[in-house]
């Protein structure tokens, strides 16, 4: 009997937390798609684009800028809002992400120049180009394990990416991968994370998607 009890009392709390979840989902995409669409202030506009004058895209004044041109610049403006939220919370799951890269930056503060850089370095020469404790490549997740998360998420939501063929599809990816970045971490400079340093991890995380990192 006690066993029914506790069993049933689990499923209840579980019930309840995955109702709060969902709120709480459904609460963010509803600020990312207000973000998205708000044409008077366009704090949006500049890096993402979405108007007459300025293609869909992700730009960061470089030559690497991107002009969406795959299918997903056509995608419901609320979906690519589900999935810009839901790409981050992968991210965050995979230990990306500002938070864990202030966490990181706090467990092992890096010099330059020093011994702990120059042991970095050879650390970093042997695991292939990723350092472990590194507070930056701690915090980035591999644009391939990303467009990984992209092709299942967008198999299980569009119909329109799912009968794609290569190469649009690997475009749409790309796109995609760009799009919930850019829209994510925009959102949270305006709104909660503007610093300068925010704004140089920011931009150093999307130059690296733009060139498949």
């Amino acid at each position: 009997m006690i066993r029914i009890l506790i069993a049933a009392l689990l499923a209840i709390v579980l019930q309840f937390s995955a109702s709060a979840e969902q709120d709480q989902r459904s609460a963010m995409i509803q600020k990312l798609y207000e973000f998205t669409q708000d044409v008077l202030t366009e704090k949006l506009t500049p890096v993402r684009g979405g108007s007459k004058a300025k293609a869909l895209g992700c730009y960061l004044g470089s030559k690497d800028d991107v002009q969406f041109r795959s299918g997903y610049k056509d995608v419901e403006p609320r979906t690519q809002c589900e999935w810009a939220y839901d790409l981050n919370q992968f991210i965050l799951s995979n230990g990306g992400g500002w938070d864990n890269f202030q966490k990181y930056s706090k467990e092992a503060p890096v010099s330059s120049g020093d011994a702990t850089s120059i042991l970095n370095e050879s650390i970093r020469s042997y695991a292939g180009g990723k350092d472990p404790k590194d507070a930056w490549d701690r915090a980035h997740v591999p644009y391939d394990k990303q467009a990984a998360f992209a092709d299942k998420w967008w198999k299980n939501n569009s119909r329109a990416y799912s009968s794609a063929v290569v190469p649009p599809k690997d475009w749409w990816l790309h796109d995609a991968v760009l799009d919930g970045n850019n829209i994510w971490t925009r959102y949270e400079m305006i709104n909660r994370k503007g610093s300068s340093d925010y704004v140089m991890w920011r931009d150093a995380e999307l130059a690296k998607l733009l060139k498949k990192q």
